[in-house]
């Protein structure tokens, strides 16, 4: 569903809340973009980093550089935890020798994991008996191409805080591609830290009214008729208590934003579920440090 995954970048670059007091200016950041296709994979690269600094600035850059070293060095693996190459080992601030290196690592993983695959998929058709000359030369023909977008970029800054998604479409070769990463990623500007706890933990339970009316406005905006009372029948997940997204909640102008990813609450046919609980709805249950950098 890779509408889907434009239209949630799209509503997750919003401005957000301006804190109270003066603090770093905008971060300086660079753009890096690319793209190429052999037989059986196609890939894209599309990275912001904040341009190598001193202070804060640094620190969100090692962090995303983090993020892109774990993504790419396990693309097409199968969920494997097993590195397909190894981090990179260069000056980390040489920009382009570090993008070079991630592209082409990657480039080179997935197009061998794709060949493999292929190779794979041709014996099987090969060894079966029960296809005429002409269907097996229809599904050697047809056999798709794995495809890789790989997503790291900034959706939303003010003063005190700066907001990054990591949000990669990947396919496979089978029925559907589907949606990976470690989705939003929220930074101190302050101290260069990665922001995760935005609410109290053990106040699930209290604010489930909230995320049921949340998930409700979600379902009501593709056509669904569902109300509070019904909510579950539309949900997979395994208990009553809607539990928190296994992404990281992000901050945006409106209030606290929920973002599930495919399969984690619904049907792949549902997309990815989110909403936005205002910050009056959920000021009793921010923890200090979201406070702080909220400015509430």
């Amino acid at each position: 569903m890779k509408l889907t995954r434009k239209l949630l970048l799209a509503g997750l670059a919003v401005a957000a809340a301006v804190a109270c007091q003066p603090t770093p200016a905008e971060l300086k950041m660079e753009t890096f973009e690319r793209a190429d296709s052999t037989d059986h994979v196609h890939m894209s690269f599309n990275a912001e980093l904040p341009v190598p600094s001193k202070g804060p600035a640094s620190l969100i850059r090692a962090k995303l550089i983090e993020v892109m070293d774990d993504q790419l060095s396990h693309v097409g693996s199968f969920g494997d935890d097993v590195r397909l190459f190894p981090a990179f080992e260069g000056y980390s601030n040489d920009s382009k020798a570090l993008i070079d290196y991630y592209w082409n690592q990657s480039m080179e993983a997935f197009g061998e994991a794709a060949e493999e695959d292929y190779a794979e998929r041709v014996a099987s058709v090969d060894e079966n008996d029960g296809l005429t000359e002409e269907d097996r030369n229809f599904i050697l023909f047809s056999m798709p191409k794995w495809e890789y977008d790989f997503s790291l970029i900034k959706t939303d800054e003010t003063d005190r805080y700066v907001v990054f998604v990591s949000e990669d479409y990947t396919y496979l070769g089978g029925a559907h591609g589907g949606i990976v990463g470690h989705g939003p990623l929220t930074f101190d500007k302050k101290t260069g830290e990665l922001v995760e706890n935005f609410l109290d933990p053990g106040c699930l339970k209290e604010i489930q009214p909230l995320i049921k009316k949340g998930l409700v406005e979600y379902f009501s905006d593709y056509g669904e008729e569902i109300s509070l009372e019904n909510i579950g029948e539309i949900l997979i997940t395994d208990s009553e208590t809607i539990p928190f997204p296994a992404w990281a909640l992000f901050p945006s102008e409106n209030g606290l934003g929920f973002l599930y990813q495919q399969y984690e609450i619904a049907s792949y046919s549902a997309g990815m579920p989110g909403f936005t609980l205002s910050y009056d709805d959920i000021l009793p249950y921010l923890t200090p440090e979201a406070k702080s950098i909220l400015g509430l």
